[in-house]
């Protein structure tokens, strides 16, 4: 690892593509890992493949990187990982998928998703799929701001992407480990996601978090320390491949 370089780990973030509501998870950073979250861009329809080509230039060459993809954005890193770019050492997957992501209430309200999406964000909504009744206000308008920067009309091709998307062979082919954060009291996606990516990777550290689906912007603290254990510990020169 090149003197005085921390290690990069790399955000890809949720529906909104924003990267703006990693703000709270990287206020409980103390300095040890460097972040470069990537956001997507608001106003084009850009399914997975159009968005790892977005993404694969803009990864790091020089030093060792880890790979976070949180909710949408799981597919994503899964796919990237499993071309083995240089220097990744780890995969951290946030509340994510790999297949048929929605809840079952969630998933049949599909046909409505180009409807729903041209309206601003119901606070309600935020509380009971994404933040938890018990969400602070101010939360729940960050989350309401970062949707409103992004297209209707985009929200929902990402929402129609993630639910046809199949990624379990590249999460079965990642060269690197791979951790997993979720919550138990998620109501978005299905409560048997942690299990099924365990079952495909066996060697997959698992945590579950008292946090509904906002595991990162609701356990701040909690999940910085696990993401910095791991990605300290898997981000060895032997196992980067990079001097």
């Amino acid at each position: 690892m090149p003197a005085g370089k921390p290690v990069m780990t790399v955000l890809l973030p949720g529906l909104d593509g924003t990267a703006r509501l990693f703000a709270r998870f990287l206020g409980a950073s103390d300095g040890s890992l460097e972040f470069l979250p990537i956001p997507y861009p608001p106003d084009e329809e850009l399914g997975y493949a159009e968005l790892e080509s977005r993404v694969w230039p803009m990864l790091p060459r020089d030093r060792p990187f880890a790979l976070l993809g949180e909710s949408f954005s799981g597919p994503l890193a899964l796919r990237i990982a499993a071309r083995a770019p240089r220097g990744l050492v780890g995969l951290i997957l946030a509340t994510t998928f790999v297949r048929r992501p929605a809840a079952a209430p969630v998933a049949v309200l599909r046909p409505l998703a180009p409807a729903f999406f041209r309206l601003p964000l119901p606070r309600h909504v935020v509380r009971l799929l994404l933040a938890g009744g018990g969400a602070p206000k101010e939360l729940v308008e960050e989350v309401r701001a970062a949707v409103a920067l992004v297209r209707g009309h985009v929200m929902a091709a990402r929402a129609h992407e993630a639910l046809d998307v199949d990624a379990t062979e590249a999460l079965r082919r990642c060269p690197v480990p791979v951790l997993v954060l979720a919550g138990r009291y998620d109501r978005l996606l299905r409560r048997g996601i942690p299990r099924e990516l365990k079952a495909v990777r066996p060697d997959a550290e698992v945590h579950l978090f008292d946090a509904p689906h906002l595991v990162l912007q609701c356990r701040p603290g909690e999940t910085m320390l696990r993401v910095k254990e791991f990605v300290l510990r898997v981000a060895r020169p032997e196992r980067a491949g990079v001097a």
